[in-house]
């Protein structure tokens, strides 16, 4: 793990040597989704749960597994799409998430020092009340120091993640690296106008 985050030119030409494996991948992309969940559960133990259907661990733990599998099927398509890498392709989604663990690390910690802090009751069965519970209860971790901390951790990690993702295609696609770290960096924006806009 740590050449592909310090060395990823050197870690890919030595994969180059080896068949794909996709489903390492996918581990990478899981086990960083994990640590962000279990950061923003850490984070708001002392919030009401927003969550009227149950435990939020269930569906945390369907998000976890679905919203992985989802994004690292989707940048390993269009990887696959634009450098025809096929398998090899999914593996190298997979490990443009690996800065996702180191960096998830450190807002796990910054979440069970500093806990988000809000008063809010429990929340309400009306849609309309809860749709501005929810507004208010967002607000709250945006504004703590968790939430500060995971969208700069957020930023870095994508530039992070563009610049392995820029190594490991210049080995496997030479002429496609800027054009496939352009792509990642252009939909991680997106992603991101529309968590500030929404």
């Amino acid at each position: 793990m740590t050449e592909v985050l310090l060395e990823p030119t050197k870690f890919f030409e030595k994969t180059k040597e080896r068949p794909p494996r996709p489903w390492l991948g996918y581990s990478v992309v899981f086990l960083a989704s994990l640590v962000s969940t279990l950061a923003s559960r850490i984070a708001t133990r002392e919030l009401p749960s927003p969550s009227a259907f149950g435990p939020n661990w269930v569906w945390e733990i369907v998000g976890v597994i679905v919203g992985s599998l989802a994004v690292w099927g989707l940048l390993g398509f269009l990887l696959h799409l634009l450098t025809g890498l096929g398998p090899r392709a999914f593996e190298l989604a997979g490990w443009t998430f690996a800065p996702g663990i180191v960096l998830g690390l450190v807002v796990l910690a910054v979440a069970a020092l500093v806990p988000v802090e809000a008063k809010l009751p429990p929340p309400p069965t009306e849609f309309d009340q809860l749709r501005d519970w929810l507004k208010s209860y967002e607000a709250a971790i945006r504004a703590s120091t968790y939430g500060q901390a995971s969208r700069v951790g957020g930023i870095l990690g994508t530039l992070w993640g563009a610049w392995i993702l820029y190594a490991g295609t210049r080995v496997f696609a030479e002429k496609r690296a800027a054009l496939a770290a352009g792509l990642y960096l252009a939909i991680q924006a997106a992603f991101l106008m529309l968590a500030l806009f929404r």
